[in-house]
């Protein structure tokens, strides 16, 4: 069953930010995931939630997704998303 990261980044640090996103896409990739959506314009019509970057991707399955997250590759690189933004990343299972 199809599984979801999504993430929201208020960036702090743009040119750190672009370094962990081009590392972390390739993460993403050698884990079979693929990028949906990569939002800059996100607008909360009810209630409030107002991330500066919004990104969404797909793995085959929530045991790629975390295969992919609990990567050396991928955990080398939260350090610098740390610094870059502040973030909430959301594992969805699709039903």
């Amino acid at each position: 069953m199809a599984a979801y990261l999504i993430a929201e980044h208020k960036i702090a640090d743009p040119a750190a930010y672009e370094e962990y996103r081009i590392k972390a896409l390739a993460a993403v990739d050698r884990f079979g995931g693929k990028l949906l959506l990569r939002a800059r314009s996100v607008e909360a019509l009810a209630g409030w939630w107002q991330p500066d970057r919004l990104v969404v991707l797909e793995f085959a399955d929530m045991a790629s997704l975390k295969a992919m997250h609990d990567s050396p590759d991928y955990q080398a690189l939260i350090g610098i998303r740390n610094v870059a933004a502040a973030n909430v990343l959301l594992a969805i299972e699709a039903a």
